[in-house]
């Protein structure tokens, strides 16, 4: 089953709620945002606004993804724009953990896509090969738990720190919408033995702490809401009860 992730229409707000379409948007600027340098590739491009509201700005992108029919879209989307826009982008059908070119860029972009790697490694190893010695990793994964056929892992922020650690330097993590956002620095060489600081550690736990305390909250509410509904609706159902029974009771 394909993923058809449909980023563009959520960023434009043609599809799902004013909270998604809001949430979409902060999470793609972020991105853009942390980006550095001049060559950009975008790892799992979807549907391309990434690489093309960079492209926008300036910036050579190399914008990559499994999905046939999500680059096909990209590179539609990508038609509308002006000539110097169009010839900053280049929308490729590939996998990145078989890219073999000798190519080196300054930021790589992976927007929602280590989640779906139950052996992250294998992508990661990769992306420090491709990325320059000065060169900055911008990451983003669902923030907990999210319900998704093919995601393979549950990130917070201090399992994303640590899933970086060997091969990036954490410079930023940060929680909007419910994605973790983090900016990172290549290492110069892969360490798989590197641990964490005590203040690293703390920082983490702290970010975890003060959003998963707000999950808590929201779920609290909710099912505050919830309680409310069903006992307002077991009232009802009392009282229509409690009428059938006198409407019986006169009728003999």
């Amino acid at each position: 089953m394909a993923n058809h992730d449909r980023v563009n229409e959520r960023y434009y707000g043609e599809i799902n709620s004013e909270e998604s379409h809001e949430a979409t948007r902060t999470r793609i600027h972020w991105m853009c945002r942390e980006a550095t340098g001049e060559r950009m590739l975008d790892i799992g491009c979807s549907q391309g606004i990434t690489s093309i509201l960079l492209a926008r700005e300036g910036f050579r992108v190399t914008g990559i993804d499994l999905e046939e029919e999500s680059i096909r879209y990209a590179k539609e989307e990508l038609a509308k724009e002006s000539k110097p826009v169009r010839s900053k982008v280049d929308f490729r059908l590939m996998d990145i953990t078989q890219w073999k070119e000798r190519a080196v860029f300054d930021t790589i972009l992976l927007g929602e896509v280590l989640e779906h790697f139950a052996h992250p490694e294998k992508l990661l190893v990769q992306i420090h090969r491709l990325l320059h010695e000065k060169g900055t990793l911008v990451v983003t994964v669902p923030y907990g738990y999210h319900p998704f056929h093919d995601h393979k892992q549950t990130f917070y922020a201090g399992k994303l720190a640590m899933c970086l650690l060997p091969y990036f330097e954490v410079m930023k993590l940060e929680v909007h919408h419910k994605y973790l956002c983090c900016a990172a620095r290549r290492r110069w060489e892969v360490n798989p033995y590197i641990s964490p600081t005590p203040s690293e550690m703390k920082t983490w736990m702290e970010l975890d702490y003060a959003h998963f305390a707000e999950i808590e909250r929201s779920h609290l509410r909710l099912m505050n809401q919830r309680k409310k509904a069903l006992d307002n609706a077991v009232e009802q159902v009392k009282r229509l009860r409690k009428q059938e029974a006198e409407k019986q009771s006169s009728e003999q």
